[in-house]
Parts: C-alpha cells; sequence; structure tokens
C-alpha cells in the first residue's frame, strides 16, 4: 500500500474519532444543562415557596409597576395578586403619602442604596393601615428593578404607643386625625355625613386640685371605659384628643336625631357619681359638648375640630351642666 493510500485511510478514523468526541461532549453538556436546568427550577421553586410563606410583604417593581408580589403583600393591602400586577405602586398608597413614597422610591433608583419610609395604604375595605417599607435597587433581564419588603405596624406594639393615648388606651390625637381623613373619603364617595363631637369635662381642674393627678388620672381612666360601652359601633372613634378633652367621631349619619341621642345616652352613663376603685373619692362628671358636621360644617378635619371646639366653648361659656350645641356660622 502506497503512502498516498495510507493517507486516505487515516483521515476517515480520524473524523471518526472526531466526530465521537463531539458527540461525547455534547452528552456530557446535555446532562450538565438538565442538571443546572433543573437546579434552577428548584431554586425558583424554594425561592417562590419562600417568598409565599415570609410574614413581610415583598414586591418587585420595574417600570414603575408592580410585577411580583407575594401573597403577605397582597393581604397587607387588601388587593388579591392577580388584581395587583402591573398596577402603579401610588396607586395603593394614601393619597397624602403618595409624593412621599414617589421620592422614596426614587431615591433609590438615583442613590442606590436601600431606603426605608413610613406609609398609609387604604385598603378595599376603606381602612387604613401604617407600614413600614425598604426598598433596594435590583437587576432583572438586565434592567433596573426595586426589591421591596414591607411591615403591616397597624395591630404592632409600635403603633400602639404612636396612635394610643398611654393613660386611657384611647386613640390619640393622630390616630383620630387619621381615623377622620379616612370617614371623610368614605363619606364623599357615599354622599353621607358625619358627626364630630368635642365633649371637654366640667371642673376636672377642680378634682386635680383637690385630690392630686394621680386621682385625676384615675377619673380619665373611668369615663373613657364608659364612654367605649355607648359608643359601640365599629366604625365610630373615641379619641383622648389632650388633657380633660375628648372627641368622638360618629360616621353614617342620617338624622340629628341620632346624634342627639347619643349625647343623652352618654350624659344618662355620667347620671351616677364615679367612685374610684382603691378610693374614698367619688365625682359627678359633666359634659360641655360642641358638634359639628360633615359636609355642613366643614369638609376637612381641621375645619371640623375648630368649629366643633368654637360650639363646645359657646355652650361652655352658658355654665349649664351636660350641654351640647351644633356649630353655628
Amino acid at each position: 500500500m502506497s503512502k498516498e493510500q495510507e493517507k486516505i485511510k487515516i483521515v476517515p478514523n480520524r473524523i471518526e474519532e472526531q466526530l465521537e468526541k463531539v458527540i461525547s461532549e455534547n452528552n456530557r453538556l446535555r446532562i450538565q444543562y438538565a442538571s443546572a436546568t433543573k437546579q434552577v427550577n428548584e431554586l425558583n421553586e424554594f425561592m417562590q415557596i419562600m417568598l409565599n410563606m415570609s410574614p413581610f410583604g415583598i414586591s418587585i417593581i420595574q417600570n414603575d409597576k408592580l410585577i411580583f408580589t407575594n401573597k403577605a403583600f397582597s393581604e397587607i393591602v387588601g388587593f388579591s395578586q392577580k388584581q395587583l400586577r402591573h398596577m402603579a405602586p401610588e396607586d395603593i398608597v394614601f393619597q397624602a403619602d403618595r409624593e412621599h413614597v414617589t421620592k422614596s422610591i426614587q431615591g433609590a433608583y438615583t442613590d442606590h442604596v436601600q431606603t426605608f419610609f413610613m406609609f398609609r395604604v387604604m385598603t378595599k375595605e376603606e381602612k387604613i393601615k401604617w407600614i413600614l417599607g425598604s426598598v433596594a435597587l435590583i437587576h432583572m433581564n438586565e434592567k433596573q428593578a426595586l426589591l421591596g419588603n414591607f411591615v403591616d405596624l397597624t395591630e404592632g406594639r409600635v403603633m400602639q404607643l404612636a396612635y394610643n393615648d398611654t393613660l386611657t388606651g384611647l386613640p390619640n390625637r393622630k390616630l383620630m386625625m387619621d381615623r377622620m381623613e379616612q370617614a371623610i373619603v368614605a363619606a364623599k364617595r357615599r354622599n353621607e355625613k358625619l358627626a364630630l363631637l368635642f365633649m371637654d369635662l366640667d371642673g376636672f381642674k377642680n378634682v386635680n386640685d383637690k385630690h392630686g393627678h394621680e386621682i385625676g388620672d384615675k377619673l380619665l381612666i373611668e369615663i373613657a371605659g364608659k364612654l367605649k360601652e355607648v359608643v359601640r359601633r365599629e366604625n365610630d372613634t373615641i379619641s383622648r384628643f389632650g388633657g380633660d378633652e375628648f372627641l368622638i367621631l360618629l360616621t353614617d349619619i342620617t338624622h340629628r336625631d341620632h346624634i342627639e341621642n347619643i349625647i343623652h345616652h352618654l350624659f344618662d352613663k355620667f347620671t351616677k357619681p364615679i367612685a374610684l376603685t382603691g378610693t374614698n373619692v367619688t365625682n359627678r362628671v359633666c359634659f360641655s359638648v360642641g358638634v359639628a358636621l360633615y359636609p355642613d360644617h366643614g369638609e376637612d378635619s381641621d375645619t371640623l375640630i375648630r368649629h366643633a371646639d368654637e360650639a363646645m366653648y359657646r355652650i361652655k361659656k352658658t355654665r349649664a351642666k351636660n350641654s351640647f350645641l351644633f356649630f353655628e356660622p
């Protein structure tokens, strides 16, 4: 056999060997790819389970839209995950807080740092919730996105301390303002009326001067308990507004008679003097009450409070005990 013939015979052998190597390498890569794909799928499944089991609300924002929300986030804001998909984040934020939230989100994009902020959301049930949020810049599909983490503070001890009067446990001034804003939004949508009662305790200074502040505090606690026994509807709110002043917000008002009946029930509740437990002190409790109506006497919280306060002072000047007066311009 000539050398030329031997070379011709060797070439097919080498091609066959190379082909076998290519096939072998292809099989190895297919196995690796299948294994990697399985690992990625398992990791995705694990991440999905972990995100939905998390007690914290988690979302991903891209192109100013929510592209992912977990179960906890859905429960916090009161919308289903399907409803939330592709919603703009500001659509679920209470209107007064939208500018603040937008600035916080934009800050995460521009400063490339994790940002923390507090804001309110209005749920489908028209309840306001306080939320602590944080967002951080990430990348998805080679595009910028934000990973958000959110905690509902509404039922927490932090919110209780911040928004409830430490002495009586009633909502404080700030929480009452929030409740009023919420009630006004709902009343405007439903074309309903609200009533705000501004109640001032008559002669409370004399109690403190005669018996001391500890006795005065016990009296305020007893008064708060009795107010809650009269005003029991879920959407109504009693607040200790400061010192010896209380506010009562009544929703879904159809007739003035309804307001007057509640005021008379309040007065009746305090007909008998209050005996303070652990002391020999008994005290007769009387109130002066001013009333302002939404929207008749104001369409915002500050105006309603101011007008109810004016009506209360007008009736207080008459020195009549357990009296009330509707605001008149």
